[in-house]
């Protein structure tokens, strides 16, 4: 028998289980399953690429990309090792039910400016005869990844040489019909499309492509238009890709995001863009069938870290399209680390995952703007950091961010001081995920205790390093008088933190990335280069802390903040960013200093919000960054079913996981 077929039966065992103890699964609201469930490999390591694929069942994975250092180009079959290395590859990942697909970015020829795309023509009867080449020598493939962006050559940028003018989309189109031509038609294996673009120009000439070609092709888009970054809209052509299958690319392990090595554990984040495609693709020709997840960064992976839980997420959305994402992460806690539901330990592991992904936003990103560097690491100046954001500025996707775009590029003193507070923020949800871990110590054993301790004290330091690199990097921008001390305070500060990193201050940090303090010296070198004048100050705001989520329920949601006397508070609300549409003011007089609650009524049920805290005093004024909500979906059940049955349905998922993996393993060594 299968080991996919005893799993499901185990699964279904367990949920009429659950259904007898009333307890809810990974989601009390079912849909549907999706049929694509995907992973993304991209390291070249083979023992840790089997060892991960040997996870696939764990996950349910159906399809596995093969990609960047494994292969990119349909030409590097002819290397021998290439051709070892995808057939080892592939023969486990059919082994544990799956489907091989490799990535072929096109056009693979280095500089390849002039083209003739009639399909009789030598050049892509080449083209052709690579495909057919690669499949004869590795008939284990079951699917070929089209990529035209970030190709050797892109076809856009080509000079049709026959049949005169050729339009970018016609010359997809002939690629894409090329490939079938071998891929589909002579070896019966499947064509994928990747969508990838660099700029917005770029749409219309896939899309039409696409809707236009009658090959039986599925689509492959990423979440966002051009790179992963969480406040760019969806992408356009989510939903619109002509009648052909589409499903999600997706990061999981957080190539711009710590790449693991800092924890970015976004599980609403997927939720949400599941929930956009969903919404984009309910009318559309085109079918939504899933998503799929980047496993690694090249030597730095999800698996084994805190950002696991991001492949649980996608793995939970796609077998419960109308999940909660609570209740997904719920889940992760429940069968990663042995921790039931309503346990004390379980809640505030629960807390101090979710605010992992609020760290990341604030700590990366300046009021929503690709600010810093393309990756995780440290920019090296501030031309460095404004080259970027002038590429990957957020307004060539949305109009409605030009003007704090533009304030970010030139801030006034304001805007400073909201960027430091934004900043300010991330640190302090740093510290308070550090605060909560020594509850845990007792829960968790003690490899697993140490690795949090180190994931998170890394992020804590992560984020005193950012909001100093901010300050100096937008200080320096800034023509308001004063700025030059912050500028040179923060630089002292950076150089303090390069020195504790070299001093060994944090000794169970082992790696620095990405923060090495070489990388530090280097950006406060160059900040300094500049003139500045002035005794170094450290700047002073209206600060607003201590923000969180404390409930979320079908139409309410409760905030709690940290208010000072004497000031002004309100909650401002908002289902698109970058505007808030909605104000609730805090009513009661403050008069001393502490917490306060506000709840938020009138909500739509299982709808992701934003929401910010503005704040005035006297000659003052402060708006904290964004945070997320979610209100829950009408079926949800709140709190559990008792302890009992929390444990039990614990204990039947471990035997029946404990059983397929043995299963699994016999199946693959003939045991």
């Amino acid at each position: 028998m299968e080991p996919v077929v005893i799993k499901r039966r185990w699964a279904v065992i367990a949920t009429v289980m659950a259904g007898l103890l009333g307890v809810p699964l990974a989601s009390s609201h079912a849909a549907a399953p999706l049929p694509f469930n995907g992973w993304t490999l991209t390291h070249n390591d083979m023992a840790y690429n089997l060892s991960v694929l040997d996870r696939m069942p764990d996950y349910g994975v159906t399809h596995v990309q093969l990609s960047h250092n494994i292969v990119t180009r349909i030409d590097q079959f002819e290397d021998p090792a290439v051709v070892d290395r995808v057939k080892t590859l592939a023969n486990r990942i059919h082994a544990h039910g799956g489907d091989a697909i490799v990535w072929a970015q096109e056009l693979s020829e280095e500089l390849q400016i002039l083209v003739c795309y009639d399909l009789d023509s030598d050049d892509m009867q080449a083209r052709m005869q690579a495909y057919r080449d690669a499949l004869t020598k590795v008939p284990e493939i079951d699917g070929v990844m089209i990529s035209f962006g970030s190709a050797p050559t892109e076809p856009y940028y080509t000079v049709p040489t026959c049949g005169g003018y050729l339009a970018p989309k016609e010359r997809y189109k002939a690629i894409i019909e090329a490939v079938s031509r071998v891929v589909m038609d002579e070896f019966g294996k499947q064509v994928y499309v990747r969508t990838f673009f660099h700029k917005g120009f770029e749409i219309p000439f896939m899309r039409a492509a696409l809707a236009e070609t009658e090959r039986p092709v599925i689509a492959m888009s990423k979440s966002e238009p051009n790179d992963f970054e969480p406040y760019y809209p969806v992408n356009p052509l989510v939903g619109d890709v002509g009648a052909h299958p589409q499903f999600l690319e997706l990061d999981c392990a957080g190539e711009y995001w710590g790449r693991g090595a800092i924890p970015f554990v976004a599980v609403e984040y997927f939720a949400q863009r599941h929930h956009e495609a969903q919404h984009r693709s309910a009318n559309a020709d085109s079918n939504f069938i899933g998503s799929t997840c980047r496993v690694d960064r090249y030597e730095y992976s999800a698996i084994n870290t805190l950002n696991e839980a991001n492949l649980w997420a996608q793995t939970q959305l796609v077998q419960n399209p109308d999940g909660d994402w609570q209740d997904a992460l719920h889940s992760f806690i429940t069968t990663r680390y042995g921790l039931a539901k309503n346990t004390t330990a379980h809640r505030r592991l629960f807390d101090i995952m979710r605010r992992t992904y609020w760290i990341g936003r604030k700590m990366y990103y300046a009021k929503g703007e690709w600010a810093f560097k393309k990756g995780s690491d440290l920019p090296s100046s501030n031309a460095d950091a404004l080259s970027l954001q002038i590429d990957k500025s957020i307004m060539q996707w949305d109009a409605a961010y030009a003007p704090i775009a533009l304030s970010v590029m030139a801030p006034a003193r304001q805007t400073v001081l909201e960027l430091l507070q934004e900043k300010h923020e991330a640190i302090e949800l740093a510290q308070r995920n550090l605060d909560a871990l020594p509850a845990l110590r007792s829960a968790l054993d003690t490899g697993t205790y140490a690795q949090l301790h180190t994931l998170l004290q890394k992020q804590r330091v992560a984020t005193e390093i950012w909001f100093n690199m901010a300050g100096a990097l937008f200080g320096n921008r800034s023509l308001t008088l004063g700025s030059s001390a912050w500028v040179a305070w923060h630089l002292d500060e950076l150089t303090r933190l390069a020195d504790a990193l070299d001093n060994g201050s944090y000794p169970q940090i082992i790696d620095p990335y990405p923060f090495p303090s070489a990388d530090i010296r280097e950006f406060v070198d160059s900040i300094r280069s500049t003139p500045l004048s002035g005794a170094p100050t450290p700047p002073q705001w209206l600060q607003i802390g201590g923000i969180d989520v404390v409930s979320t329920q079908r139409d309410s949601a409760e905030v709690v903040w940290q208010a000072t006397a004497g000031t002004r508070y309100w909650v401002e609300l908002s289902q698109q960013l970058p505007g808030y549409t909605q104000q609730y003011p805090y009513d009661v007089d403050i008069t001393a200093d502490g917490p306060v609650h506000l709840v938020i009524p009138d909500l739509q049920p299982r709808t992701p919000y934003w929401f910010r805290i503005r704040a005035e005093r006297d000659n003052q004024k402060m708006v904290s960054g964004d945070y997320t909500l979610w209100t829950r979906s009408t079926e949800a059940r709140e709190g559990g079913s008792g302890t009992f049955g929390a444990w039990l349905l614990t204990l039947l998922a471990l035997l029946a996981l404990r059983r397929a993996r043995f299963i699994s393993s016999a199946a693959v060594t003939g045991r």
